[in-house]
C-alpha cells in the first residue's frame, strides 16, 4: 500500500511532472527536432570514471548468457545516428546509474533529456537550453498550474541567464588563476592549502572536484541559472578542445539553485583522439576499483566513418522539475523512487554490501 500512498501524497506534483514532459516534447517539435529511441541495454557503456553502470545478464532462448548493462546515457547511440545522417534529434527517457544515493538529487533510475544538433557548436546548445527552460517555466507560470509552482524559481528560469568561463569562475570564487593549476601536482598543493586531504594517487579530476563541489557548486545559480563553460582539457571527456586555447575544452554545464542541471559538449569528431581518451578513462576506472569493460569499438568506428561537426547536451529532467516545483528531494517528483521499492532495513543492508 505504501506505493499508492506515495502517489496520492505527491499526486499534484506528479501531474505537473507529466505536464512538463508534454511541454518539453512540444518545444522540440516546434523547433523541428525528431524524437528518437535508444537501446536501454548495451554491451559497452560509457567509460566515464565517475559513473557506474548497472550490470546484468541477458539470456537467449537456449539459455546462453550475455553480459549487458543498462545505459547510463543514450549518447553513443545518438552519435551513431548523427554519423548515419540524422540531424536534429532528441531523446527523452530513462537512464540508469549504479551506486547512486536514494533521494535528495539522485535516484538510480532517472529521466534524461538529451539532444544534438549537427553542424553546430556548444553555443547553439547554450541557446537551446535557455530557450527550452524559459518556455517550460513561462508556460506553467501563465497556465492553470501557476499556483502550484515555485514562482520565484520559474521567474529566474524565465529571465536572463549568466554565462561565465571556468577560469573566470575560479578567479571569482576561489581567488586563483586556474591556468596555474592545470596539472595534478599543482592542484594537489592547492587542495592541501585549502584544508583538503586528498588520497595518494588521486587524479586531476578527483582533485578538481574536491574544490569545485565543496567551495563552488553550492553557490552557483542562486539568483539565476548559470552556464559554466570551457573546462580544463584533461576533463574534456567526449568534447572538442577550444580552438584558441587547447588547455581548455568546449564543454559547459548548467547550474541552478546550487545543483547541476545539464552537461554539454561541442562533440569530439576525431576517432583516434577519442579512442585515446576512452582508453585513459578505462585505466582510471580500473585504478578507482570500478567496473571495467571493453570500449565500444562501433562508437569509435562511427566517428571514423564521419561524425559531422555537432554539439549535444544531457539534461536531468527530474532536477529541472524539482527546481520548477521548488522541491528539495527528487523522491517527491518520481512516481516510485528507489527508496519506496525496499524497506529501510533492506536499503541499509544493501548499502553495507556495496
Amino acid at each position: 500500500m505504501k506505493h499508492v500512498l506515495h502517489i496520492i501524497k505527491n499526486k499534484q506534483k506528479l501531474e505537473l511532472r507529466f505536464e512538463i514532459l508534454k511541454l518539453i516534447r512540444k518545444w522540440f517539435e516546434r523547433e523541428g527536432f525528431l524524437e528518437v529511441d535508444a537501446p536501454i541495454i548495451v554491451s559497452e557503456p560509457g567509460q566515464e570514471p565517475n559513473i557506474e553502470p548497472m550490470k546484468l545478464a541477458v539470456h537467449n532462448e537456449k539459455g546462453q548468457a550475455f553480459v549487458g548493462y543498462l545505459h547510463t546515457s543514450p549518447e553513443y547511440a545518438m552519435k551513431k545516428m548523427l554519423a548515419a545522417g540524422f540531424d536534429k534529434i532528441f531523446y527523452l527517457g530513462k537512464c540508469f546509474r549504479d551506486r547512486e544515493s536514494f533521494g535528495h538529487n539522485h535516484n538510480p533510475e532517472f529521466t534524461m533529456l538529451e539532444w544534438y544538433r549537427a553542424k553546430r557548436d556548444f553555443l547553439a546548445i547554450m541557446d537551446d537550453a535557455e530557450a527550452l527552460c524559459r518556455f517550460a517555466a513561462k508556460s506553467l507560470s501563465q497556465g492553470k498550474y501557476k499556483k502550484r509552482i515555485d514562482t520565484a524559481n520559474a521567474a529566474k528560469l524565465s529571465g536572463g541567464w549568466q554565462r561565465i568561463s571556468m577560469r573566470e569562475l575560479w578567479k571569482k570564487v576561489v581567488g586563483v588563476e586556474l591556468n596555474d593549476f592545470l596539472t595534478a601536482k599543482a592542484l594537489r598543493k592547492l587542495c592541501v592549502q585549502r584544508g583538503f586531504k586528498p588520497a595518494n594517487g588521486e587524479d586531476y579530476e578527483e582533485l578538481f572536484y574536491r574544490i569545485f563541489l565543496n567551495e563552488i557548486e553550492p553557490k552557483l545559480g542562486m539568483d539565476r541559472p548559470i552556464i559554466v563553460y570551457n573546462y580544463p582539457a584533461c576533463m574534456a571527456s567526449l568534447s572538442s578542445l577550444c580552438k584558441k586555447d587547447k588547455r581548455y575544452a568546449e564543454r559547459f554545464e548548467v547550474y541552478f539553485v546550487g545543483s547541476e542541471l545539464a552537461n554539454a559538449f561541442t562533440e569530439l569528431t576525431n576517432a583516434d583522439e577519442q579512442l585515446a581518451r576512452l582508453t585513459s578513462e578505462r585505466v582510471a576506472r580500473k585504478k578507482r576499483g570500478m567496473l571495467v569493460y571493453d570500449i565500444d569499438a562501433e562508437f569509435v568506428e562511427a566517428l571514423r566513418f564521419g561524425l559531422p561537426k555537432s554539439a549535444g547536451i544531457a539534461l536531468g529532467v527530474d532536477r529541472l522539475i524539482m527546481s520548477i516545483l521548488g522541491c528539495k528531494n527528487i523522491n517527491d517528483v518520481l512516481v516510485l523512487p528507489m527508496s519506496k521499492l525496499w524497506n529501510h532495513e533492506e536499503i541499509k543492508g544493501m548499502n553495507e554490501m556495496c
